[in-house]
């Protein structure tokens, strides 16, 4: 038989047992009711995966009442522990069998996964925990998040499985007939070892093919971010199916060796014995640990083929013995792997020439020639308490610093406080001489029944601290909210970065010393952005002067400003800022109040002013903001503080800035529109 033909008929025949093994192990492990809800349920619970879908729900639940974001961390522990809970298998097992009746029998009906069982159990859960939280919950708030995870399946769905289940023995059949066909134009005498030698070589084929796509769809899949739910499941499903599509390569290749050996008879025992132990070793390494030894093998193939290349490039150029060649080539791989492996992570990337060809000041030419103290700026109070990052208990922002900066926000009220880690992961504890002075700033702010309730839910009773005291960005207790400042300071560096004509001010609310303030900056690779003012310097420079220096970065300090040149430009917040009241306990208050734009702090001849633009009451935060942050209402209020003030509000700050219409208001005190 031709040698062309006889190739063609090998790998026609190796692909068809390659198709029939997958179409086997996708039939015994999906199309099977009871592995396909094991496998599903297993999903629900990976750690991954249960705290994304609590995340969704907690997202569900906010959005029908948003003053619950108060509450947020505690929903979603609620919701991710519900989703991972052993008493809700069932629940998903049985909503699963409408779907495996639909995929397999072909029913009519459209097939719809619902987490309405779920969402009722958060709520009772919330109701237990928190009474006053579940008062708030709309009664049918249950029947509403049904849609949440909700897919209808394709019809015609059915098609695909009976294919698949066909495959499944079809596929196999054919590849054998087709393996073992050459045999039939042999001689009588070899004609059975030509077919066993044909199927041999086509069992190991397949197995192999298996094993390298295998690593193929491990590798992409690996590559998914688990901080997302999408690729939380795919993660989840991999770890799933990768095992019995293992079991099936490792299966298919060692059944194929002993075929192959068998068939090839050969006169060296020693050989024989080698290939059978070596076969016994590969498959026993695949079943233990399949992932790490398909790496581990392709490692070592990549390095071989690397070093092979140069080894033979380094023979023909120089005519250098191969031995010579081939260890000093091995060793230069190592080394460059070294080097590699070591290089600096350099973050802080001059990138502003590379994109400094833009014009305009904070998104304006106008304000290019405009000094820093006559502009207006969107500001954000507590700017680090975001609701979309974990552990914030009573958040007054939607997001973190990056997206209100992203947003259009330009100054972030901000406020720093020692902490320490503890027992209790991602939990921290304000420590040192001012945590007396946080429980009763956070009192304050929240009431003591609030911080108490927080506390409690949050397990953060009876903490032990662990590890060194750094910096945070919390609201006086660390324990119902923290953010480390070093990691807030590099997130504003990236960004500042890129947009290399945007003036920031950080104004820092700070129990922080100086001298720890400056040392975070400079290692946050700040310092070449922080605004310096000139020793003769009487007034504020433009915004064009601040670009084209790339000093753009004001720190300024509520408590303690820098005292040494290395902390000079650690501004005195209020020797620079006035400001009027900010505890309005409700809108009406803050409305209707009298003396809303009195003088509350700062030097009385301070050039800036920061209009304080929120309410206090942590019960209907979201409610409360939408109102006040409305334009007729923010713009009434800087248009009084301005005539009674007689000076510009340059900070304007607010809880949850996408409520209502700050930026409008800020543009309208810049005469931008």
């Amino acid at each position: 038989m031709p040698r062309i033909v006889r190739f063609a008929t090998s790998c026609l025949g190796t692909m068809l047992l390659l198709l029939g093994a997958v179409a086997g192990v996708i039939n015994h492990e999906v199309l099977d009711a009871d592995r396909f809800s094991a496998h599903v349920d297993a999903i629900r619970t990976d750690p991954d995966v249960a705290r994304q879908l609590g995340a969704l729900i907690t997202r569900r639940l906010v959005e029908e009442q948003p003053d619950l974001v108060a509450l947020r961390p505690l929903i979603e522990a609620t919701a991710t522990r519900v989703v991972a809970s052993r008493p809700l298998g069932p629940v998903v097992r049985g909503s699963l069998a409408p779907l495996y009746d639909a995929l397999v029998l072909g029913e009519n009906d459209p097939v719809v996964l619902q987490l309405a069982d779920v969402a009722a159990v958060v709520v009772a859960a919330i109701s237990v925990l928190s009474p006053q939280t579940a008062v708030a919950l709309p009664a049918d708030l249950d029947v509403r998040l049904s849609d949440i995870g909700a897919g209808e399946l394709v019809p015609g769905a059915v098609e695909p499985v009976r294919a698949i289940r066909l495959l499944t023995w079809l596929a196999p059949l054919l590849g054998l007939t087709v393996l073992a066909a050459p045999a039939a134009f042999a001689e009588s005498g070899v004609r059975r070892r030509r077919a066993l030698a044909g199927v041999g070589h086509g069992l190991v084929g397949a197995g192999g093919l298996m094993a390298a796509l295998l690593v193929l769809a491990v590798a992409l899949v690996g590559r998914s971010d688990p901080d997302t739910l999408a690729g939380a499941v795919r993660i989840a499903v991999r770890d799933q199916l990768a095992g019995p599509f293992w079991i099936v390569s490792a299966g298919l290749a060692a059944v194929g060796l002993v075929v192959t050996l068998v068939a090839d008879r050969p006169t060296d025992r020693s050989r024989r014995l080698l290939l059978s132990v070596l076969a016994a070793a590969v498959g026993v390494a695949l079943l233990t640990d399949p992932t790490g030894v398909a790496a581990a093998l392709l490692w070592l193939v990549g390095a071989l083929l690397l070093i092979g290349g140069v080894v033979t490039a380094l023979v023909t150029l120089t005519r250098v013995p191969a031995g010579r060649t081939a260890l000093a080539s091995a060793a230069g791989v190592l080394l460059a792997g070294i080097v590699v492996a070591a290089w600096p992570d350099d973050h802080h990337l001059d990138t502003r020439r590379a994109v400094a060809g833009g014009s305009g000041c904070n998104g304006h030419v106008e304000l290019c020639h405009r000094r820093y103290d006559e502009v207006a700026y969107p500001a954000t109070h507590n700017s680090m308490a975001a609701a979309s990052e974990p552990g914030w208990f009573f958040p007054e922002q939607p997001d973190g610093l990056v997206d209100q900066l992203d947003a259009g926000v330009r100054v972030l009220l901000i406020d720093s406080w020692y902490g320490r880690e503890t027992n209790r992961p991602g939990v921290v504890t304000t420590v040192g001489e001012a945590r007396a002075r946080a429980v009763a700033e956070a009192t304050e702010s929240f009431g003591r029944s609030a911080v108490d309730s927080a506390l409690r839910l949050g397990g953060a009773v009876g903490l032990t601290p662990r590890g060194p005291q750094e910096a945070y960005l919390c609201h006086g207790l660390c324990e119902i909210g923290s953010t480390r400042w070093l990691d807030s300071l590099e997130a504003v560096r990236d960004w500042l970065d890129v947009h290399p004509r945007e003036v920031v001010t950080l104004f820092v609310q700070d129990q922080v010393s100086p001298s720890d303030t400056a040392a975070l900056i400079e290692r946050a690779g700040l310092l070449p952005d922080v605004y310096r003012p000139a020793d003769d310097a009487t007034t504020w420079p433009t915004l064009g002067q601040m670009v084209e220096s790339g000093r753009r970065l004001v720190v300024l300090m509520e408590n303690r400003a820098g005292a040494g040149e290395r902390e000079r430009w650690l501004l005195p917040g209020f020797e620079e800022v006035q400001d009027t009241p900010f505890l309005f306990r409700s809108p009406a208050a803050l409305i209707d109040g009298s003396d809303t734009c009195a003088h509350n702090r700062g030097e009385a001849d301070a050039p800036l002013l920061l209009v304080n633009h929120w309410v206090t009451d942590k019960s209907a935060e979201v409610t409360n903001a939408a109102r006040v942050n409305a334009h007729d209402v923010l713009a009434a209020r800087v248009a009084s503080c301005r005539e009674q003030r007689g000076m510009l509000p340059n900070f304007v700050a607010v809880d949850f800035y996408d409520r209502g219409d700050l930026f409008g208001v800020v543009d309208d005190l810049n005469g931008l529109r």
